[in-house]
C-alpha cells in the first residue's frame, strides 16, 4: 500500500513538472536564459535574426544598455539596435548546420553570458518547432 502511494505521488510529480526551456507562449524562436539574461532569438522567414530581451512573464522588455554580438560560423552579424532588441542588417548565409555564438552583456563593462546553438531551420517532427528554437528532448 505504501508503495502505491508513493509511486501514485511521484507520477502527480512528474505530471506537475514544467518542462525547461520552453519558448515563451506565442513564440516560435529560442529561449535564452541565464544569470539575470532572459531573450528570444528568432530566425525570421526572410533569414534575418532578432533577438528580443523578455521580462519574468516573458513579454518584450526595454533593451536597456545589454549588447549583443551574433557570431555564425566564425563571422560577426551585423546588429542594428531595436527598442526591445537588435535585428540583423543582413539576412543568414544559407550553409546549414552553422554554428551559432551569442554574446550579451547587461552593461559596457559586464562579463558576458555565452549562448551557442546551430543554425538549423529544419522543422522538429516532435515540437514542430525549427530545430535550432527545438524544445523536445532529443
Amino acid at each position: 500500500m505504501k508503495t502505491l502511494f508513493l509511486s501514485l505521488l511521484s507520477i502527480c510529480a512528474l505530471v506537475a513538472a514544467e518542462p525547461a526551456k520552453a519558448p515563451a507562449e506565442g513564440r516560435a524562436g529560442r529561449l535564452l536564459e541565464a544569470s539575470g539574461v532572459k531573450a528570444e532569438f528568432l530566425i525570421k522567414p526572410d533569414r534575418h535574426v532578432a533577438l528580443t530581451f523578455l521580462d519574468a512573464a516573458g513579454k518584450p522588455m526595454a533593451r536597456g544598455e545589454r549588447s549583443v554580438v551574433v557570431k555564425v560560423d566564425g563571422k560577426d552579424l551585423a546588429l542594428e539596435p531595436k527598442p526591445e532588441g537588435f535585428l540583423s542588417k543582413e539576412p543568414l548565409a544559407a550553409k546549414e548546420p552553422a554554428p551559432i555564438v551569442v554574446q550579451v552583456r547587461t552593461t559596457a563593462d559586464a562579463k558576458p553570458t555565452n549562448f551557442r546553438l546551430t543554425l538549423n531551420t529544419a522543422n522538429c517532427g516532435g515540437c514542430k518547432h525549427q530545430e535550432y528554437a527545438c524544445s523536445c528532448d532529443h
